[in-house]
């Protein structure tokens, strides 16, 4: 009985041994991949092919996480790294961090403790993500490519905020074919956030209800979504644009901003829920009409606020073939447009929204206001052959259309300055269509009447009917 004894205790030695987790010493010491391969019980082993990383290790408060250039981390099967300290994944030129074997499914980094922190920069993550949990830490991100997450480390987004936290950038960087969202964060962890000159392609495959960049924005944090590519799948599925949300109605001082992002071939273009400062401006809304039946989407822009609080500015956007141009349901203070005040006014907004070809059922729908607020919408041009009121209520839908409802107004509609040059020399025409009264473009018109809009590369737009 006694050697039997021994045995057994030698066995439960043995298999807690294979199955502790390496956690660094917290002593303020950096590690890189190849240090940690030297350290039997790290689970990371040197190979010709790069650094296999077998089982999850832990970098404690006070130490790092180095990643060096050119390196290639090679992640097993559910294996995640957690850093409570700081996570250094800047290189110079160029590393790699992938799937050990065509089968494994590895969940990525953690980086989770209150003051714990990441930069990566000129870093291909592929089938891995991040969940980053700090309160008083910043995720920084550059020239990065994030593709074919798979949801493991968390079911939201490629890049998780999942506590709140402010200062946090995602820049010149680019989301590829990922399972879930690219960007988000939970209902209830508002982040700061500047995401600019990214390109947001195909995410969301797994056809959810979640767009590509999907971000809570409340209290006192500003969020800035500017100069981006975001290009859906073009085919119908869940998947949005851009997706911002207040569900919990926390408070909101700060402001989101969406300006000069190129938006094409997704479920919807820009969807809010909930109360926000909400600035959209200057975007091209193009071919977001992928959903397969219009009562439940497809607009360029969607607008969802039933505390009657939020307040929106529209301006300077080109919104194309979208099942609805712009849909407001509830009561936001919605300003598409309020040139009948003066233009120092606070409350000012030239307009100049661009309206083409946005519809479904035979019918033109270039703003449904189904909520009971009064919009501003003057200074635009409308996707109707004549600029006047008879002509622009057929496209519009409100108190006009169902008691119950709010007015739009939307007159008067956007208007040539004549004698004066709209585009300085700094902005110079980029692009021109021609669209006939059908809504059907084409770069070099017949004759006809057509309405003839021109991009400029500040990202403003201007329009004009024309006589061919």
């Amino acid at each position: 009985m006694k050697k039997l004894f021994t045995l057994l205790l030698v066995a439960a030695a043995t298999v807690g041994t294979m199955s502790a987790t390496f956690v660094s010493s917290g002593s303020g010491k950096a590690y890189t991949f190849a240090q940690l391969a030297k350290i039997d019980t790290s689970g990371v082993t040197a190979t010709d092919s790069g650094y296999v990383v077998t089982a999850d290790f832990t970098i404690a408060a006070g130490d790092t996480l180095r990643l060096q250039n050119n390196d290639r981390v090679l992640l097993g099967n559910k294996v995640q790294i957690s850093v409570n300290g700081y996570a250094d994944f800047a290189v110079a030129d160029t590393a790699v961090i992938t799937r050990a074997s065509a089968t494994a499914a590895p969940k990525g980094f953690k980086v989770y403790d209150t003051n714990s922190g990441m930069t990566m920069r000129n870093v291909t993550m592929e089938y891995a993500g991040i969940n980053f949990g700090s309160t008083n830490g910043h995720l920084n991100i550059d020239h990065c490519t994030f593709t074919l997450y798979n949801g493991k480390i968390n079911s939201g987004a490629a890049v998780n905020y999942s506590s709140s936290c402010d200062g946090n950038t995602v820049t010149n960087s680019y989301f590829v074919d990922n399972t879930v969202s690219a960007l988000g964060n939970g209902a209830n962890t508002p982040v700061g956030l500047v995401v600019k000159n990214c390109v947001f392609l195909r995410n969301t495959t797994s056809k959810r209800n979640r767009p590509q960049i999907n971000l809570t924005c409340g209290g006192a944090y500003d969020v800035t979504i500017a100069d981006n590519k975001v290009y859906g799948i073009a085919q119908t599925t869940l998947a949005g644009g851009i997706g911002l949300s207040n569900m919990l109605g926390l408070a909101y001082t700060g402001k989101v901003t969406v300006k000069n992002n190129d938006i094409q071939d997704n479920r919807y273009g820009v969807a809010m829920i909930g109360p926000m400062n909400l600035n959209i401006e200057d975007n091209n809304i193009l071919n977001n009409n992928y959903e397969s039946n219009a009562a439940n989407g497809g607009s360029g822009i969607s607008l969802y606020d039933s505390s009657n609080r939020g307040s929106v500015r529209i301006k300077g956007n080109h919104i194309e073939n979208s099942l609805w141009g712009i849909t407001i349901i509830g009561a936001p203070t919605v300003n598409a447009g309020k040139t009948q005040v003066a233009t120092d006014a606070e409350d000012y907004n030239p307009g100049e929204n661009t309206f083409v070809n946005n519809g479904n059922g035979g019918q033109l729908y270039d703003l449904y206001n189904n909520g009971t607020g009064t919009v501003y919408a003057q200074g635009n041009t409308w996707n109707v052959a004549t600029q006047d009121s008879v002509s622009i209520e057929q496209v519009v839908f409100h108190k006009a259309d169902s008691a119950a409802l709010g007015l739009v107004i939307f007159m008067p509609p956007f208007q040539e300055q004549t004698g004066v040059s709209n585009v300085t020399t700094a902005s110079q025409a980029i692009e021109t269509r021609y669209y006939n009264l059908q809504g059907v473009a084409t770069r070099e018109p017949e004759d006809g009447i057509y309405i003839k809009v021109t991009r400029y590369t500040d990202g403003s737009t201007r329009s004009e009917k024309i006589l061919k």
